[in-house]
């Protein structure tokens, strides 16, 4: 059977007020995420990491209006959410940003209550889009004893009709 063509995400693009307040907050956060900026005009910025583009642009007139995040939403229907490998890295990428006086609207933290594992950082753009940076760990599994099957006989499958 052939395989189905597998769809992979390559660009995202959002909405900005101000590309210049946008572009200090991107430059800074997508940069020490490992992202690079290609182009910046007046009306938009495009930052990619050879494999996904975000683009920012100016809108005209705004689409959306976003409240920042205030901490008792159960989920923030839209945002991004960056993956990295451990929540050590999540850790040092909260750290080396607050450096860079772009701090976090939620601090780096377990979250067992979306998963065993997950564990995350959220900021919020000039425009209040929510980006997250978050990891999940391996789920410690919990082990049943193991039983030897050393003297007992194995059963004779049974066969099946067709």
């Amino acid at each position: 059977m052939a395989e189905k063509p597998r769809a992979v995400l390559r660009h995202v693009s959002i909405e900005s007020h101000d590309i210049a307040r946008s572009r200090w907050f991107y430059d800074r956060f997508l940069g020490r995420l490992g992202f690079r900026p290609f182009v910046q005009e007046a009306t938009y910025l495009g930052y990619t990491d050879g494999e996904l583009t975000l683009w920012v642009l100016k809108g005209v007139r705004p689409r959306v209006e976003r409240r920042p995040p205030v901490g008792n939403e159960e989920v923030i229907a839209d945002h991004l959410a960056f993956w990295v490998p451990s929540a050590a890295e999540v850790s040092s990428i909260q750290t080396d940003l607050e450096k860079l006086e772009v701090y976090p609207t939620f601090r780096a933290e377990a979250h067992p209550e979306f998963r065993a594992g997950y564990f995350s950082a959220t900021w919020a753009d000039p425009d209040q889009m929510v980006l997250e940076v978050y990891t999940v760990g391996r789920a410690k599994r919990t082990t049943r004893p193991h039983r030897s099957t050393r003297g007992s006989r194995a059963r004779p499958r049974r066969k099946t009709r067709r």
